[in-house]
C-alpha cells in the first residue's frame, strides 16, 4: 500500500507543481496583456486628446473663414456709407446702391431713398466640367454709369457655350434672326420659331435683357433678371422690369453706383 500511495503523492505533487507553474505563467501573461491594455488606453487617450484639439482648432479656423465674408461687407458697407456722405454733398441726382449680401438695390437722391427692392447679383467662382474656371463675382467699389440704351439685344460670350461644356461657335456656326424685324418680331421669331436647340446657338439675343440696360463697364449691366433675392448672375446685377425701367429713367450717363 505504502508504494501506490507514495506515487499518488508524487504525481499530485507533480500536478499540483505543474499547475502552480501554469498558473505562474498565466498570471505573467494577464499581467503583460494588463500593461498592454493600460498602455493601449493611454495612446488612445492621447490620440483622443490630439483628435479633440485638432478638432478645437479646426473649427476655430473655419469659424474665422466663415466670419471674413461677412466682416468684409461689413468694412464695404461702412466704405459704402462714406462714399455716400461724400456724395450727399457734392452731388444733387439720383445715385444707386447695391447690396450684393443683401442682394438689394436702394436708390437715393440727396440721402433720401427713393426706390429699394431686390435684385440678383454675380454667383462667384464658377467651374465647368472640364475644369475651366470663372469669377463671376459683381465687382465692389464706385462705378458710373458709362451708357444706357434700349431694346439692348444680349450678345453670348464664349462662357456662355464653355460653362455648359459646349464649344463657341465659329464665324458662321451661329444661327442668325433676320434683321429686317423689329426688335419686338425678333423676339417673337426667337421664341416661337426657333427650337430650344437652336435658341443655343443663337449669339445675339433679343429681349434676354428686357427693354432697357444701364452700363457700368467692364461688361457689368444693370437689366432684367431672374434670380432676384439671390447670387446667381455672372456679374451683372438682375432687376425686375418695373425697377429696371425706373432706374433707367432716373440714372443718366455719369450718374454714382455704389456697390459693397
Amino acid at each position: 500500500m505504502k508504494i501506490p500511495v507514495i506515487v499518488l503523492i508524487s504525481v499530485l505533487a507533480v500536478a499540483l507543481a505543474i499547475s502552480l507553474t501554469t498558473v505562474y505563467r498565466m498570471n505573467g501573461k494577464v499581467l503583460f496583456m494588463r500593461d498592454m491594455v493600460n498602455e493601449y488606453n493611454n495612446r488612445v487617450e492621447l490620440v483622443a486628446t490630439q483628435r479633440d484639439t485638432l478638432a478645437f482648432i479646426n473649427s476655430a479656423f473655419t469659424a474665422r473663414m466663415d466670419s471674413l465674408p461677412s466682416l468684409r461687407h461689413t468694412a464695404d458697407s461702412l466704405q459704402v456709407r462714406l462714399d455716400e456722405a461724400e456724395l450727399v454733398r457734392n452731388y444733387l441726382g439720383y445715385y444707386l446702391i447695391i447690396d450684393t449680401g443683401q442682394n438689394r438695390f436702394h436708390l437715393r437722391r440727396g440721402g433720401l431713398l427713393v426706390r429699394s427692392g431686390y435684385c440678383g447679383t454675380g454667383k462667384g467662382w464658377t467651374a465647368n466640367d472640364s475644369g475651366l474656371v470663372w469669377n463671376f463675382s459683381t465687382p465692389r467699389g464706385l462705378r458710373y454709369v458709362v451708357k444706357r440704351g434700349e431694346n439692348p439685344y444680349w450678345f453670348k460670350p464664349d462662357w456662355y457655350w464653355l460653362e455648359q461644356n459646349l464649344r463657341p461657335p465659329r464665324p458662321g456656326e451661329d444661327i442668325l434672326i433676320p434683321d429686317s424685324l423689329s426688335w419686338e418680331d425678333q423676339i417673337v421669331y426667337y421664341n416661337d420659331s426657333l427650337t430650344s436647340i437652336e435658341r443655343v446657338w443663337v449669339r445675339a439675343v433679343p429681349g434676354a435683357l428686357g427693354n432697357f440696360k444701364v452700363d457700368l463697364g467692364g461688361g457689368i449691366l444693370l437689366h432684367y433678371g431672374v434670380g432676384r433675392g439671390r447670387n446667381v448672375s455672372h456679374g451683372c446685377i438682375r432687376l425686375s422690369n418695373s425697377d429696371l425701367e425706373a432706374i433707367y429713367r432716373a440714372l443718366p450717363v455719369g450718374a454714382p453706383v455704389l456697390i459693397y
